[in-house]
């Protein structure tokens, strides 16, 4: 079975605490169209998301960041 997957670079715009970006990166890391999310570790405020694009959106994505309280920004790949 051949999936495609998209991804883009999620910039946090508050300075989050490295536990708090933790859990926000397992956060939408849990939703299940994710394949996967990883915080930079050179730039913690920095965020990859790779995700399948049949099952969801990078808008329905950025919503999770919002749900969270997180002020963020996508940038295109």
């Amino acid at each position: 079975m051949d999936i495609s997957i998209a991804d883009f670079l999620v910039h946090v715009d508050e300075d989050l605490q490295a536990g708090r970006m933790g859990v926000l990166e397992e956060w939408v890391r849990a939703d299940p169209c994710v394949v996967s999310a990883s915080v930079s570790r050179k730039d913690s405020h920095l965020m990859l998301v790779a995700y399948n694009p049949a099952c969801t959106s990078r808008a329905r994505i950025m919503e999770r960041f919002a749900e969270q309280g997180v002020h963020a920004e996508a940038v295109g790949l």
